[in-house]
């Protein structure tokens, strides 16, 4: 099963590293600055930023409250709802065997919020 090897939420850091069945790791970003936006980057030997497999951005999304926005996208819960971003990518990203069906789901999620707006 799928793990998660670092996590830090903080109020200067805000990253998950997950290990894929595959032993693929990904780097979950979360930044507030310059403007609010989350990554999920591919790591290259496990510890070097390789590829963005998806993004998200507050601005691109248009909403002032996307962080939000982003979290009922993700999980498409109402019951379970994680309260934090990086809380709900880990329990969308934990059951995925690799980053291609990663990316995948994340990228069909994204197309299912897209058409319901």
């Amino acid at each position: 099963m799928s793990k998660v090897i670092a996590y830090k939420n903080t109020d200067r850091l805000c990253f998950c590293q997950i290990q894929f069945d595959s032993k693929e790791r990904v780097l979950v970003s979360i930044a507030n600055a310059p403007q609010n936006s989350i990554k999920v980057i591919k790591l290259l030997a496990g510890v070097i930023p390789y590829k963005t497999i998806w993004g998200f951005s507050a601005v691109t999304a248009g909403e002032k409250d996307a962080y939000n926005r982003l979290i009922t996208m993700i999980i498409n819960q109402t019951e379970t709802r994680s309260k934090h971003p990086l809380d709900a990518m880990i329990k969308k990203l934990l059951p995925f065997r690799s980053c291609n069906e990663a990316a995948r789901a994340l990228l069909h999620a994204e197309q299912e919020a897209s058409r319901n707006t």
